[in-house]
């Protein structure tokens, strides 16, 4: 019988034991597997978010959270900051696009976010170093520039001030309440180009809906596996139009709380001198604060990496413990095939072929827990993603790269030496002395 039959026999004779052996390296090599792929993905995902622009600014404050709010839509706003200096910054040298953000309301707990017309044509995500424009499943977008902003801006602070005019809203509604629907939102309400719905105040969508916020869906994007495919984008102008949004008083205009002003602001910048100016220049700022994305989501994990180490301890070990219960299981069963051993010594196999047979046994269990762990890994992994997806619009998917096929390698190896033990105790059987006490 050859060598490869005998393995897969001796195995084949023990099916409970090798199955359950088995199965505990792949529930240790599974959690092992989903720690590191979690960790790993989860950066992945976060950096491709945060690539959708390369300087944030906002109000003074915590960059992490206007890194969270205004790109993962998570969390509350710090402040805003004002109109004015969105401006100046917007017109500096060296700013090759912006977007203002207006945040603060929502629809069936999708945030909505406010934005200018451009951010469909500038906004690009990268991905294996290429960059991918958003495209869009249904309808397209919405037209509302920066100077349409501007010219409601003014009309605003006109009619406020009791003077004629100030109408720009009400000429142009048809225009200004329209949204564009991130993949998610469409999925999970049921919404269509053609649609109407009503916003809520408040980003927990749980406040009285906006009866004069009506707002036609004019777009549906298609799934980019970002916080995009979970927010409602509307013209930022509808934001300063609505009932509920209008300065009150005693509020200071320009202020952290300035319902006139900005949430936070994108930028995509030129590279080198023009970037570093930029950012010094804006935190030099009483008023307000520029942040690198890209940066804060490598702090944020690295802050994380000392509890994902420990995990992965804490997995590793539960591989091991696996690793020797496949030693003991096979070494327990020695004693049974002590006669097995003799007669195969006697029929003139060498004590490297017995001590190689029991040795294949404990790698070849090892290696099928180890795969069956990655398996397992992957059901973790996407049974998670869900829940990942809806608390930060990040998109998690399972795959084997060369890391998994190390593991697997790793587990194999680990799996052979500690079937030296119980080989060791086979490669010593003596066959003259065991057949001769059962003759």
């Amino acid at each position: 019988m050859r060598f490869h039959s005998l393995v897969l026999r001796n195995l084949g004779r023990r099916r409970l034991a090798s199955w359950l052996t088995g199965l505990s390296v792949s529930l240790g090599v599974g959690l092992f597997a989903t720690v590191g792929a979690l960790r790993e993905a989860s950066e992945v995902g976060f950096q491709r978010s945060a690539s959708m622009c390369d300087m944030l600014v906002g109000a003074k404050g915590s960059s992490l959270q206007l890194t969270l709010n205004a790109l993962y839509h998570m969390g509350q706003s710090q402040g805003n900051l004002p109109y004015e200096a969105y401006q100046e910054i917007a017109a500096t040298p060296g700013v090759l696009w912006s977007v203002p953000l207006a945040v603060g309301d929502s629809y069936r707990g999708h945030r909505i976010v406010g934005i200018t017309g451009n951010f469909f044509d500038d906004v690009k995500l990268i991905s294996h170093q290429k960059e991918e424009a958003l495209e869009f499943s249904s309808g397209g977008g919405f037209v509302y520039s920066s100077d349409d902003f501007a010219e409601l801006k003014a009309e605003l602070v006109e009619h406020e001030a009791g003077h004629e005019g100030g109408t720009h809203h009400e000429e142009h509604e048809a225009n200004l309440f329209r949204a564009v629907l991130g993949a998610k939102v469409a999925q999970s309400t049921g919404l269509k180009v053609g649609d109407h719905f009503h916003p809520s105040h408040g980003v927990e969508g749980v406040s009285e809906s906006h009866e004069d916020g009506e707002s036609e869906i004019v777009g549906i994007l298609a799934p980019t596996g970002t916080p995009i495919d979970r927010a409602v984008l509307i013209p930022i102008g509808a934001y300063y139009v609505i009932d509920g949004h209008e300065p009150i008083a005693g509020m200071k205009e320009g202020g952290a709380r300035d319902p006139r002003g900005l949430s936070a602001v994108m930028m995509r910048t030129k590279a080198g001198f023009y970037r570093t100016g930029i950012y010094r220049s804006v935190n030099d700022r009483l008023d307000t604060m520029a942040i690198y994305p890209s940066v804060e989501v490598r702090n944020l994990f690295a802050i994380l990496g000392a509890g994902d180490l420990i995990l992965r301890w804490i997995t590793a070990l539960i591989v091991v413990v696996a690793l020797v219960g496949v030693m003991v299981a096979i070494y327990n069963t020695m004693g049974a095939r002590r006669r097995e051993f003799a007669v195969l010594r006697a029929l003139g196999a060498k004590r490297s072929t017995i001590l190689g047979l029991v040795t294949c046994e404990s790698a070849i269990l090892a290696l099928l827990g180890g795969c069956a762990g990655l398996g397992l890994a992957g059901l973790l992994i996407f049974a998670v993603s869900g829940q990942v997806q809806v608390q930060t619009g990040v998109s998690l998917s399972p795959s084997i790269g060369i890391a998994e096929l190390e593991l697997i390698l790793a587990v194999t190896l680990a799996g052979a030496v500690a079937g030296l033990v119980p080989a060791l105790s086979a490669y010593r059987t003596e066959a003259a002395h065991i057949l001769s006490s059962n003759v």
